[in-house]
């Protein structure tokens, strides 16, 4: 009997330890959990931060710093004073006392898809650590909110747009309520298939131009020697090169352009022969008078008219006069050979 009795107090102890150190897991868990992620051990210390809207923020959300949970929010209230604020107080890890100063700054952040609420704290080099029971420099809004604020926003806006096509306004209202424009949209459809169509045939030009290997080896050609030309003006051969490049010839060119100018200034003025045949109506008319009789002096000769016309027109005078030419030349060399025999030449004194 003693020994049962001895036996059953053992198991009674073993369950008993194992209870405790059960309760000891239990409790080590939930400090570590309540303590953000950290040994609950670890020396801690409290900082607080203004916001003008927390959205949801509890108590117990974590506090994370880069992305690693460093501690704890353990309350949120309004700040005193009646300014509006809420108050965020936080329990953070000591470690990280050098890098949360007082050029960081604490926004809300979410946990995942499910808008459960924590507290970002953008870690700074600069700036003075936060004393314990500070006050940490905080956003004023949930940027979170403002998103959903600027989605429902743009939201109502497409509302508002959608109800508009709807209702036939715009282009696209139109395109949608409007047959006739719809008929024509589908017709320019129409066409542009048919352009590709022909595009991507090899009979009209540009289908040659896209699938003809050949053409485009030509055209790659004559570009590759449209560059060289280009090339050569650039380096100052040829006419064009040395009009590119030489000044003198230039100041040249441009010195006659300016004579040129000149003229046609002097010519439109009516200055000079030139000008006055352009601008003066009277002698015009006397050169187109005298152009007329000359016209018809020409015409009488043409006719036989006078001695011209007669000697243009008249054979047997052309070979009169052509003999008497001839005799007369004749007789010429006959005085020149024996000038006594046709010239005598007296002399009397009285």
């Amino acid at each position: 009997m003693a020994d049962k009795t001895k036996a059953l107090t053992w198991t009674e102890l073993r369950v008993g330890v194992v209870v405790i150190a059960s309760l000891v897991v239990l409790g080590f868990t939930i400090l570590y959990i309540g303590g953000g992620g950290g040994s609950p051990l670890a020396p801690r210390y409290v900082v607080k931060a203004l916001m003008g809207d927390v959205n949801g923020l509890k108590a117990g959300a974590p506090v994370r710093l880069g992305g690693v949970d460093v501690g704890t929010v353990t309350h949120v209230d309004f700040a005193g004073g009646g300014g509006g604020l809420v108050e965020v107080t936080m329990r953070l890890d000591r470690k990280v006392e050098s890098r949360v100063t007082t050029e960081s700054k604490a926004t809300l952040g979410s946990l995942g898809l499910l808008g459960e609420k924590a507290v970002d704290i953008q870690s700074a080099a600069t700036g003075a650590p936060v004393q314990d029971g500070g006050y940490l420099p905080a956003a004023g809004d949930d940027p979170v909110k403002g998103l959903l604020s600027d989605a429902s926003d743009s939201t109502e806006h497409l509302k508002r747009i959608l109800a508009r096509m709807d209702s036939g306004e715009g282009t696209i209202g139109k395109a949608i309520r409007d047959e006739e424009l719809y008929t024509r949209m589908v017709d320019v459809s129409l066409r542009l298939q048919g352009f590709m169509s022909k595009l991507e045939s090899e009979k009209g030009p540009l289908g040659r131009l896209v699938n003809d290997g050949e053409m485009s080896q030509r055209m790659a050609d004559s570009m590759r020697r449209i560059s060289e030309v280009l090339a050569r003006v650039e380096s100052g051969e040829g006419a064009l090169g040395t009009l590119t490049r030489d000044d003198e010839l230039g100041r040249d060119l441009k010195s006659l352009a300016k004579n040129l100018e000149g003229v046609s200034g002097k010519l439109a003025r009516g200055e000079g022969t030139a000008g006055r045949l352009l601008q003066d109506d009277q002698l015009a008319r006397r050169i187109d008078s005298v152009t007329t009789r000359l016209d018809a002096v020409l015409a009488r000769v043409e006719s036989g008219e006078g001695t011209a016309g007669r000697l243009v027109q008249d054979p047997e005078l052309y070979n009169n006069l052509n003999g008497a030419l001839k005799e007369l030349r004749q007789l010429v060399v006959d005085v020149r050979k024996d000038p006594q025999k046709y010239l005598k030449v007296k002399v009397s004194l009285f």
